[in-house]
C-alpha cells in the first residue's frame, strides 16, 4: 500500500511538470481571461495582474523550463567536447 501511494506521487509529480512544461502560460484569474476588469457599470481599460495580456505564467513553469535548459545545455557541450565516433 505504502509502494503504491509513493509510485502514484511520482508519477502524478512528472505528469504536473510536464504540464508545466507544454503549458507554461493559463488564463488570468483576475480578469478570466478578457483583459479587462470590470466594477459595475464602469470598465477598467487594463487588467493590472495581466497587464491586458489575457494570460500570466503558471507557478514554477519558469524553474521547470531552467531546469531543461541547463539539462540540454549540458548534453550539447558534452557533444562538442566529445563528438561520437572519435
Amino acid at each position: 500500500m505504502n509502494a503504491h501511494l509513493i509510485l502514484f506521487v511520482i508519477v502524478a509529480l512528472a505528469v504536473w511538470l510536464g504540464f508545466l512544461y507544454l503549458a507554461p502560460f493559463g488564463r488570468c484569474g483576475k480578469c478570466k481571461g478578457t483583459g479587462h476588469i470590470s466594477s459595475g457599470r464602469r470598465q477598467v481599460k487594463v487588467c493590472p495582474r495581466c497587464k491586458g495580456r489575457r494570460r500570466i505564467q503558471r507557478r514554477g513553469s519558469r524553474t521547470v523550463h531552467r531546469l531543461a535548459y541547463r539539462i540540454r545545455g549540458r548534453a550539447a557541450n558534452r557533444r562538442q567536447i566529445h563528438p561520437e565516433g572519435q
